[in-house]
């Protein structure tokens, strides 16, 4: 089983004591192996030097860092995927991370179908899900036919009249939050079918990281964050704050989006989503 990553200072009450269980984790695994550590969920200078010899011994990097790659050689385990990985900052008892898995597994056969078919890790669409609407529940209503994104714009526009789409439902529509005013899906299309909206979100994406690779040298996982960036704030944009030297996220809602989905997306993979 992954965990997240884990550096000093976390645990404490200070910095984030929602990963004080984790930080447990890693001390004992630490102790297993026969090093003396104190088991106190606060991860401090003494556990650092202690993952740092660990870390040295396994001809791992040493950074004191307890990345993905660390956990797997402790608990003496492969890597989903091989080699390949997200990490993640969140905590493996995330009570609302943990309620959000339990709705996407309802969607998983779906999930998993499109992030196949187009190319994506299912873990990433787990975590524009979840970054988008905590899979349904912080829609309006519940589930897959509610809406979200009720900040009026301005009008009028192509398909309103008002600040707010016809029905006075939000812009976001369904699981994936698909913009009403950005695709005829959102306002023609079956976006309260679970199956539908996931797979035309996969699109979005998909669309977004094709537009990105063939205008700009990104590769890798920089080309999936700005693909990520682009499904919040549109391909254009991301091209945009590329071409002015910022960040793939400065466009986004709170400049954070594909950070975040990523965090989010890491914390689904180690719960086996890959």
């Amino acid at each position: 089983m992954l965990h997240p990553t884990l550096r000093l200072n976390d645990g404490f009450k200070h910095t984030s004591p929602n990963l004080k269980d984790d930080v447990k984790e890693l001390q004992k695994l630490l102790k297993f192996k026969g090093f003396v550590i104190k088991v106190d969920g606060l991860f401090g200078k003494d556990t650092e030097e202690v993952l740092l010899k660990f870390q040295k011994d396994n001809k791992l990097v040493e950074n004191g860092i307890a990345d993905p790659g660390t956990w797997s050689a402790l608990q003496g385990t492969e890597l989903p995927g091989g080699n390949t990985y997200i990490e993640t900052t969140y905590p493996s008892n995330d009570t609302a991370l943990i309620k959000q898995a339990f709705e996407a597994e309802k969607y998983k056969t779906f999930i998993v179908s499109s992030a196949q078919n187009y190319k994506f890790p299912a873990s990433v669409i787990c975590g524009i899900g979840s970054r988008e609407s905590g899979w349904g529940l912080a829609l309006k209503p519940k589930y897959p036919s509610g809406t979200g994104d009720f900040i009026k714009r301005k009008f009028p526009a192509n398909f309103r009249t008002g600040p707010l789409p016809p029905d006075g439902a939000g812009f976001g529509r369904g699981l994936m939050q698909v913009d009403f005013d950005a695709h005829d899906f959102a306002r023609t299309g079956n976006w309260k079918d679970p199956e539908a909206n996931i797979n035309y979100g996969c699109k979005v994406l998909s669309q977004s990281h094709s537009y990105l690779k063939q205008k700009t040298n990104l590769s890798g996982n920089l080309l999936l964050r700005a693909a990520i960036a682009g499904y919040n704030c549109g391909a254009g944009n991301v091209l945009k704050a590329i071409n002015a030297g910022f960040d793939v996220d400065y466009y986004t809602f709170g400049r954070d989006y594909s950070k975040d989905v990523l965090n989010r997306a890491g914390w689904f993979l180690m719960k086996g989503w890959e």
